[in-house]
């Protein structure tokens, strides 16, 4: 007879265990409203169990749905990389939703303010709008960790790292149609003689100079996702490791300039309340008309010594850009986009 009990207990507790399982994936890949009202919750204490007997995590947020409208969204646009878009883009929702979408106005600006007191003011200022949500915090800067009663829904865009070297390198040079001059002189004024105004990237790469090849620009892409902490300038395997826990456990989505259709299509699976029409604004004559500004006035292809060079430096960079194409990549298939 005990034998007996002993043999059911171990019965129990397996369907117990595939239970909690189950619930997990159901909360995971239910993006309906009503699924999420009748499984609202279960994914925070059944990952909490999961954990407890396997060690294994559960807790993150990428690609997992949310619904409603309390949340804050944060988009610490990383430069070059669709960003004027994707404000045009968020305003409009905005418009439409009653969104605060006040500015900080952050000077982009490492000589006048420093990265920590950045991240204060960002953090404050987030605060601040998080009192009225639903909310959006847009701005240049690196991540910074907000108090999770604040709701935030952090979202970003990336691109290939080359491409995200050079544009950078000649919008600094000529700017757009909307920051010519004005960007130029900041330019002078930020990197000094380094910059030479008109010499190509190829001369720029082959001289080592470094406005275009210093460790800041090379790892740029991905400190933007590590935030201010030092070893993210000091220790770069750790800032990329950093970063790319980051994308795991924080933010909802990161994007790519290549596959900007497919990620506003996410955005709008993934948070519905948020973002449907985020898609029908893209394909819109305004949006199309507006961006046309927004494109970098002078840009000259690399050669091929060259790209070979900035390749090999940028190793780390495209170990990060591989890493959110392959989570895109798997998400699409999920949501069959």
């Amino acid at each position: 007879m005990g034998l007996t009990k002993r043999k059911l207990l171990i019965v129990i507790s397996i369907v117990g265990t595939l239970t909690l399982t189950l619930l997990v994936l159901i909360c995971q890949r239910d993006t309906t409203e009503i699924g999420s009202r009748l499984l609202g919750g279960c994914l925070t204490d059944s990952s909490r169990m999961l954990t407890e007997q396997h060690g294994t995590t559960l807790h993150k947020k990428y690609g997992v749905p949310i619904t409603g409208l309390n949340h804050t969204i944060i988009y610490n646009k990383v430069p070059k990389c669709g960003s004027r878009t994707m404000d045009m883009l968020l305003r409009w929702r905005c418009s439409k939703l009653d969104i605060r979408n006040k500015r900080c106005n952050i000077v982009y600006d490492f000589d006048t303010i420093d990265l920590k007191g950045k991240e204060e003011f960002a953090i404050k200022r987030v605060q601040q709008l998080a009192a009225h949500t639903p909310a959006l915090f847009s701005e240049h800067i690196f991540y910074f960790p907000v108090e999770k009663s604040n709701n935030p829904i952090y979202i970003n865009m990336i691109r290939d790292p080359i491409e995200f070297l050079v544009s950078g390198y000649y919008f600094r040079q000529h700017g757009d149609r909307l920051a010519g001059p004005r960007n130029v002189e900041r330019s002078k004024k930020r990197f000094g003689l380094d910059m030479k105004m008109n010499e190509t990237f190829d001369q720029c790469v082959l001289k080592e100079r470094q406005a275009c090849v210093s460790e800041g620009h090379l790892s740029m892409l991905f400190h933007f996702f590590c935030g201010t902490h030092p070893k993210c300038s000091t220790d770069l395997k750790w800032s990329l490791n950093e970063a790319k826990r980051r994308v795991e456990e924080e933010y909802l989505i990161v994007g790519l300039l290549e596959d900007y259709e497919s990620t506003l299509r996410l955005m709008e699976k993934l948070a519905p309340s948020l973002f449907k029409g985020i898609v029908t604004d893209y394909h819109s004559d305004v949006r199309k008309k507006r961006s046309e500004k927004y494109q970098t006035i002078f840009k000259k292809p690399l050669s091929a010594e060259v790209r070979a060079i900035v390749r090999e430096k940028l190793d780390l960079a495209y170990q990060f850009y591989d890493f959110v194409k392959t989570k895109l990549e798997l998400l699409k298939k999920e949501y069959d986009i």
